[in-house]
């Protein structure tokens, strides 16, 4: 044969087969042929190559004759499994063939890494860009603070919100929501517990956390956060992955927004007339009536009109919406208007050094706060729902929608609850007591992700409880699992002609 004896770098690797096939490899090769005739018109000149030949499945492997072309000093599947090679060039081929298949492993392990990586930054995109906001008011505290280049104010705190609640109102399917209106047992149970129980019991745990001397402007910001209403975006979205009555979770949000918009307010005004938190009360030196009014005003122009004018536009041009909700990703526009208000409430923070007063163990305690809140209040919320009382007991589909809507705060009405009450006066302090929220809002996502999948498998213990249970009354008998047929493969041999 005119083959002579060299190393891997003149080896040329070519491929014999369809180009799906090769596709599949990820394997650079100097030449591709779709059929025998081609490869052979290839290697016309070629005779003083060593050409390692590569070949698909769907090629008839009768068909090759190595005395046809003699360059051929290997033929390869493409598992990799070798059906002929020149005894002289075998160590050589070997090597060759190994280091193809290493690159190929590494570089299927760096995709994934990749792919790996990719999933984690779109799962934790949200907490990550949380960060990159924190550290950009901490280091251009001027341009986002109150009354800075970009008057923030009116730009991002008023604008961000009314974008919020617009969208909130283009988002949400009321039409299907309808069904739900009947469950009135359910949506009493939330509200009730959302805006009335949770406030409370937080209420007496803040008063014992003054006596551990914690910074006030966090208790009260505590305070503000557990008298907010349940969330619309996540609740829903974390019901739905938890297998949960989605619909039940939607309606209980939207319904909570609305009625949070009169009854948070008038909670806060109740617990901060307590004198302990006299040095931030909002009824200081005006009439605490007054102050209620202008604050509802706010909360109607700010969510409550943006949010029935999206419902309107909703309804009006359906098909139109949902078609811009695909393009312009609400969701994500949603929680970057999120990020942004953040955003602006930090640089006000930080340009008046309203953090500096909070020390190490306040922080702490705070984290740890909030977290058992979450924990104690969702798990609390849950119990109460199974009780095993006769007429009383929720499904497991409404207990994960219970769960949800019972125990997450929202955000955004929480950070418009600040501006509503501080938002002309102590704007030192604005970003200390949204510290609370903001805290709570990841950890209630983070916490959540967990919950999604214990509820998930316990919602499934359930269906296949029930399924079980149906099949034993009704005694369907099962397939025979021996009628399973043997798939035979075939192994092909490459014809030799050289011996």
């Amino acid at each position: 044969m005119s083959i002579r004896n060299c190393d891997k770098n003149h080896f040329s690797l070519v491929w014999l087969g369809n180009e799906s096939d090769e596709d599949v490899l990820g394997i650079k090769f100097i030449n591709e042929f779709k059929n025998y005739d081609e490869f052979k018109e290839y290697t016309v000149d070629k005779s003083h190559c060593s050409i390692l030949l590569m070949v698909s499945s769907n090629i008839l492997l009768d068909n090759i004759f190595l005395t046809d072309t003699p360059q051929i000093c290997a033929v390869y599947n493409d598992k990799f499994v070798c059906l002929y090679c020149l005894s002289t060039l075998a160590l050589p081929v070997h090597t060759y063939m190994q280091n193809i298949q290493d690159e190929k492993l590494e570089k299927k392990t760096k995709d994934n890494r990749s792919s790996c990586l990719l999933t984690i930054l779109e799962k934790f995109w949200f907490h990550i860009v949380l960060i990159l906001v924190i550290c950009l008011a901490y280091l251009f505290p001027n341009v986002g603070k109150t009354g800075g280049y970009i008057r923030s104010e009116w730009t991002v705190k008023l604008g961000c919100i009314i974008l919020l609640f617009f969208l909130s109102g283009l988002s949400v399917r009321t039409q299907q929501l309808l069904q739900e209106l009947l469950h009135i047992r359910l949506h009493v149970l939330v509200q009730i517990y959302s805006l009335i129980i949770i406030p409370f019991t937080t209420y007496g745990l803040a008063l014992l956390l003054i006596k551990l001397s914690l910074n006030k402007a966090l208790i009260v910001g505590i305070i503000i956060m557990a008298s907010s209403c349940t969330t619309i975006s996540s609740n829903s979205v974390m019901t739905k992955n938890a297998m949960g009555n989605e619909y039940a979770a939607l309606l209980n949000a939207v319904l909570g927004n609305l009625l949070g918009i009169f009854v948070s307010p008038a909670m806060i005004f109740y617990f901060l007339k307590n004198p302990v938190f006299d040095s931030l009360s909002i009824t200081n030196n005006t009439n605490g009536q007054v102050n209620y009014g202008r604050i509802i005003r706010n909360l109607i122009l700010t969510a409550l009109i943006p949010f029935f004018v999206g419902q309107i536009i909703r309804l009006l041009w359906p098909k139109q919406v949902m078609d811009l909700r695909q393009k312009l990703y609400f969701a994500e526009v949603t929680s970057l208007a999120i990020l942004t208000l953040v955003w602006a409430v930090f640089c006000t923070a930080f340009a008046t050094g309203s953090f500096q007063a909070i020390q190490k163990k306040d922080l702490l305690i705070l984290v740890l706060t909030d977290a058992g809140i979450y924990v104690f209040f969702s798990s609390l919320i849950m119990f109460i729902a199974r009780l095993p009382i006769s007429r009383w007991q929720f499904s497991r589909k409404d207990t994960v929608a219970i769960m949800f809507c019972g125990a997450t705060k929202a955000l955004t009405i929480g950070i418009t609850l600040i501006n509503a009450f501080y938002g002309n006066q102590n704007q030192d302090i604005t970003g200390v007591l949204s510290l609370p929220m903001i805290i709570y809002h990841v950890e209630q996502l983070a916490i959540g992700a967990i919950e999604v999948i214990l509820l998930k498998k316990w919602i499934e213990r359930g269906i296949n409880k029930q399924t079980s249970v149906q099949n034993d009354n009704i005694n369907i008998p099962l397939k025979n699992t021996d009628d399973l047929q043997i798939v035979e493969t075939e192994t092909i041999n490459v014809k030799n002609a050289n011996k």
